[in-house]
């Protein structure tokens, strides 16, 4: 019963903090980008559930130890944590109500973030910009293929004048190209492929339908040039499949991700092992400033820390950093307390 009577408490401060954030975070947005934003009453709704989405994967690990932190202020300040102790319930097994939800809502948005969601900021920009959101001038290798795109629309699917070199023991074996060409069920279509056999100096030109580019997706390609943000499927294909790339900035992504809603538990932990159990012998408003100041400042430490990372300044294990720094601190909080 106490699992659950925590784990109330945990949620309905965490759709609070959550849904504030979110609305906090759009109405900013809304204001710095109001002259900018489209006049159509349906494409202004879409943007706004593009910048609740983005916000929501950007602000739910602060939301969540904000939430814990009330849950912690609200149990310390109506005797609720003497009571626990004194009915012999020890800190780890308080402390589980806590992770166990947190660890649930972290798996939710890594599932989330693994799709079409991720990219959320994307679609925003693009009906900011009017959907004029496209690539330029691609050039890449994709495993023993050499591609140049003069134009890719991620949005739409679609890209123009591709040319596909296919290589073989350091030497051109085939030339594809193609003036239009969709991406759908996850291969390039073209009508009117040009396809240049080279084979002992002659050329053999045929013209066809074709499928090609299998996994090569537009939200990948368009990402290798601009990469501001990628979902973890998108990542473990680029890592996988192309060739010649900055990996720090895909893996920046990733790690960012990854080790800041983990590092927030790592902290609840130690805040937890902190915490004063009865308000007469502590100062209740001290340890909350406390413990928001630290929060705030490792969320925008890992902040600071993934925009260094993806410029390239810091390589992108430099995000773990707070991770083992965590790990050694809840060692120390846990043995003290032992």
């Amino acid at each position: 019963m106490y699992f659950i009577y925590i784990s109330k408490k945990f949620l309905k401060n965490f759709l609070i903090v959550f849904v504030s954030f979110i609305i906090l975070y759009t109405i900013i947005d809304i204001m710095f980008n109001v002259s900018d934003l489209p006049s159509s009453s349906n494409l202004f709704i879409l943007y706004l559930f593009y910048v609740a989405l983005y916000s929501m994967f950007l602000l739910y690990p602060l939301s969540i130890v904000f939430a814990f932190l009330l849950t912690l202020q609200g149990l310390i300040k109506f005797n609720e944590f003497v009571s626990f102790y004194s009915l012999g319930f020890s800190p780890k097994k308080l402390l589980k109500p806590f992770l166990y939800f947190s660890f649930f809502l972290i798996f939710i948005m890594f599932l989330l973030q693994s799709g079409k969601l991720a990219y959320s900021r994307e679609y925003a920009i693009a009906i900011k910009n009017a959907n004029k959101l496209t690539t330029q001038n691609l050039f890449l290798k994709y495993n023993n293929k050499i591609i140049y795109i003069q134009e890719l629309n991620p949005i739409l699917k679609t890209a123009n004048n591709i040319n596909v070199f296919y290589i073989k023991n350091n030497k051109i074996i085939k030339k594809l190209t193609s003036k239009k060409a969709f991406f759908k069920n996850d291969v390039w279509f073209s009508q009117n492929a040009e396809i240049t056999f080279i084979t002992d100096n002659k050329w053999l030109t045929k013209h066809k339908r074709l499928f090609f580019l299998k996994n090569f997706k537009p939200k990948i390609l368009s990402n290798l040039q601009k990469l501001r943000n990628i979902s973890f499927y998108d990542a473990y294909l680029t890592i996988r499949y192309f060739k010649n790339i900055n990996l720090n900035k895909i893996l920046s992504i990733v790690f960012f991700k990854i080790f800041t809603p983990l590092s927030i538990l790592l902290l609840m932990i130690y805040i937890f092992f902190s915490a004063p159990i009865h308000i007469r012998i502590s100062n209740i408003a001290f340890f909350m400033l406390k413990s928001i100041s630290f929060s705030v400042l490792l969320w925008g430490f890992m902040l600071i820390l993934y925009k260094f990372a993806k410029q390239g300044t810091l390589p992108f294990w430099s995000l773990s950093v707070p991770f083992l720094f965590l790990i050694i601190l809840d060692i120390y909080s846990l043995r003290r307390n032992s």
